[in-house]
C-alpha cells in the first residue's frame, strides 16, 4: 500500500528527531463538536449515525457531514462540524474569540475530556436541540505522538514542552502537553486564535525545544538579544557582551538545497545578495520550514 505524504513526512521528522533535530508539524483545529449517542439521536433523529466526510490526521478520527448550531447567552455560530467517532460525553471545542461571540468569555482552557466545571450551551440540529449543562472548552495546546515518535523526541505522555515558532511573527509557545499512544501520530494542535497570532498555517513546522531551554524568542545570527539584570546597588555588573557572530557569506543563488541545508543545521536564516535569484522551490521550502531568506 502506498504511503501518503503525511505518513512520509512524519517518518522523516521522526528519524531527524532521533538525531537531534526536533521539528513537528502544525495542525490547526477549528471549532467543532464531539457527540455522544443520545445527543446524536436528539439532534439528527432516532437511529441517526455519523456520515464520514474525510479522515483527519489522527488515526480513526474523521470529519462528518453533520453540522450543528452553537447557541450561547449572547450569540450563535452556525454550521459547526461534528467530528467522529462518537464519544461517551458530548464536548464542544472553540477558540476564545468564538466563546466571546457566544457570550461565554470565561470558557476554561482544558485538555480534551476534562469537562468538570465547564460551562454549557445549546446545540441545535435539523431534528431537535440539546441543552448542555457543561462541556464547552477552549482546547489546551497539545502535541500528538505515537510511542515510537515519543521515544525519538524524548518525551512521555503528559510531559509539557515548548515549541519555537519562526517566521514573520516569531514566538515561543510553552505548556504544550504531549499526548502519546497508539491512537496518535505526530502533530501539534493549536486553535485558530493561536495559529493566526503566530502566522502559522496547516503543515508548518515548528521546533520542539529541549527541557530547560530559555523561552526567549529566537533571533538570527548577528541580531541583538536583550539581557535583563537587577539594578539594585548590590547587583553585580553584567559581563560585557560578546562580539556577535557574523552572518555567512551571502549567496547569489538560493535553491531548495540551501533551505534544506539550513533546516538540517538548525539555522533560522539563509543570507543572499540583494539581487540574488531565489528559486520558486526554495521559496516554497522556506515557507514550509520557517527558514527566513534575508537579502543583505
Amino acid at each position: 500500500m502506498a504511503l501518503d505524504n503525511t505518513t512520509i513526512r512524519n517518518c522523516v521528522l521522526t528519524v531527524l528527531a532521533a538525531q537531534g533535530s526536533k521539528y513537528v508539524p502544525v495542525g490547526i483545529s477549528a471549532r467543532h463538536v464531539h457527540l455522544n449517542k443520545a445527543d446524536l439521536a436528539q439532534l439528527f433523529g432516532p437511529g441517526a449515525s455519523l456520515t464520514p466526510q474525510k479522515p483527519l490526521s489522527q488515526p480513526g478520527q474523521f470529519a462528518t457531514q453533520e453540522q450543528v448550531t452553537l447557541v450561547g447567552p449572547k450569540g450563535a455560530i452556525e454550521q459547526v462540524r461534528v467530528l467522529g467517532p462518537l464519544r461517551a460525553e458530548t464536548q464542544v471545542e472553540v477558540a476564545f474569540t468564538d466563546a466571546m461571540r457566544l457570550g461565554l468569555p470565561h470558557c476554561p482552557v482544558r485538555m480534551s475530556g476534562r469537562l468538570s466545571g465547564t460551562p454549557g450551551l445549546r446545540l441545535v440540529g435539523p431534528a431537535g436541540a440539546v441543552t448542555l449543562d457543561h462541556g464547552l472548552i477552549v482546547a489546551e495546546r497539545h502535541l500528538h505522538l505515537s510511542e515510537t515518535q515519543a521515544q525519538a523526541y524524548g518525551v512521555a505522555n503528559g510531559d509539557a514542552v515548548s515549541v519555537r515558532v519562526d517566521g514573520p511573527r516569531p514566538t515561543t509557545l510553552s505548556g504544550v502537553i504531549c499526548r502519546v499512544g497508539s491512537g496518535h501520530t505526530l502533530e501539534l494542535h493549536l486553535d485558530t486564535d493561536e495559529a493566526n497570532a503566530c502566522g502559522l498555517t496547516n503543515g508548518a513546522l515548528v521546533q520542539m525545544l529541549p527541557p530547560g531551554s530559555p523561552s526567549a524568542e529566537h533571533s538570527c545570527p548577528g541580531a541583538s538579544t536583550p539581557t535583563s539584570f537587577s539594578c539594585s546597588p548590590s547587583a553585580s555588573v553584567p559581563p560585557p557582551a560578546t562580539k556577535p557572530e557574523l552572518p555567512p557569506e551571502p549567496l547569489d543563488l538560493v535553491t531548495e538545497r540551501d533551505i534544506n541545508d539550513a533546516f538540517r543545521d538548525n539555522s533560522p536564516c539563509v543570507y543572499c545578495e540583494s539581487k540574488a535569484l531565489i528559486t520558486p522551490a526554495a521559496a516554497d521550502r522556506a515557507a514550509e520550514t520557517g527558514i527566513r531568506i534575508i537579502r543583505v
